[in-house]
């Protein structure tokens, strides 16, 4: 069997067929950083439409509202891994993988959904390739109940019969992600996906580190503004945590290592604030390494705004390498140490942010 957990981020997908649904898989598919096919050219405005949704969302890496293609002769849906038949016809002769409402059907909006209830005989290959790009397929035996809280329930709770408002769906599923129930599962899967695709390559040896390394880039996500419009002070930390989980996949602190009992805990941060963000503004993080030794790690996020370039805030962190399961600090592996090493090496001409030791007081009163 073709493993798409490896191939699907350089996958051509199809989507038959026209209308409101069509368009959902269609921005599902290039959200996940895949080239689509589709037979109907009234669903690139419509894809236009929901575009911004899927980047609130979160894109994997190479997503690109480009990568949707009209074709306008049925047989070039032949070179698709897969062909989402909404309604249209599947071209003769095709031997890949073709899903329909029948064998892989999704709950309105798919493009935020992630449920899709696989059957049929393809369904081990179906549920392999919606499983890689962050859906949760599920067959027959899923409890009604689990059903209705992945898709049902969420649209009646974020709009009911008058469809979902994007950033409140958006909201709910990534305010129930702690929990690791219903939709909040479905969110942290995704993300999982997401972040393991990173288009940035883990460190090997002989690379030469960025300096500074450029690792995250987002949209201000509706849950991280207060009742002001503007970005909370713990989203701040939020961005900067996103950042942090960025570098230690670069270094090769991933599943893998954490499954082996090992990873880095903050122990100190200092956020200084510089601008206020807005709802979907866009920002970007920059990552310098300040220090480092056996068992720790100093480092700055430096935040910017991703139109303007304007310093939006710091973060100088302290971070400890630790043995989950004895639950105390121990040296850094060695693989992971000499990443971090070749970073720091590279970082070390870099101007020191002035940011960077800033001690919280207030002036000395004159007496």
């Amino acid at each position: 069997m073709r493993s798409y957990a490896t191939v699907a981020h350089a996958a051509v997908v199809a989507v038959t067929g026209s209308g409101a649904l069509a368009a959902q898989w269609a921005t599902r598919f290039l959200a996940s950083g895949l080239d689509v096919l589709v037979d109907d050219s009234t669903l690139a405005s419509a894809v236009d439409g929901l575009w911004p949704e899927a980047q609130r969302l979160g894109l994997f890496p190479g997503a690109a509202r480009s990568r949707l293609r009209v074709v306008s002769n049925h047989d070039e849906l032949t070179e698709a891994r897969l062909i989402q038949a909404v309604a249209g016809a599947v071209p003769a002769g095709y031997s890949g993988l073709v899903a329909t409402d029948a064998t892989a059907h999704g709950c309105s909006p798919v493009h935020l959904i992630a449920i899709v209830e696989v059957s049929g005989p393809q369904a081990a290959e179906l549920t392999e390739f919606y499983d890689s790009i962050g859906m949760w397929p599920v067959g027959a035996e899923i409890p009604p109940d689990q059903r209705w809280q992945f898709g049902a329930g969420l649209v009646q709770l974020t709009g009911g019969e008058r469809g979902p408002d994007a950033d409140a769906l958006i909201a709910v599923m990534r305010a129930l992600r702690p929990s690791g129930r219903g939709a909040g599962a479905a969110i942290a899967r995704h993300e999982a996906r997401r972040l393991a695709a990173t288009a940035v390559q883990p460190w090997r040896p002989g690379d030469s580190p960025e300096t500074p390394l450029a690792l995250y880039a987002t949209q201000v996500e509706p849950d991280w503004v207060d009742y002001n419009g503007h970005m909370t002070e713990a989203a701040y930390l939020t961005a900067a945590g996103w950042a942090s989980d960025a570098l230690f996949r670069y270094i090769g602190d991933d599943e893998a290592y954490r499954a082996m009992g090992y990873s880095f805990y903050t122990v100190e941060t200092h956020i200084v604030y510089l601008l206020e963000v807005d709802v979907h503004e866009p920002i970007s993080i920059t990552t310098q390494v300040l220090g480092l030794d056996s068992k720790r790690l100093h480092l700055i996020h430096m935040m910017y705004h991703g139109d303007s370039g304007a310093l939006v805030c710091t973060a100088e962190q302290m971070l400890l390498h630790v043995d989950m399961n004895a639950g105390r600090s121990t040296a850094i592996r060695p693989d992971v140490a000499a990443a971090l090493a070749s970073i720091a090496d590279a970082h070390a001409p870099l101007v020191i942010p002035t940011q960077v030791g800033n001690v919280m007081r207030l002036p000395f009163a004159t007496r």
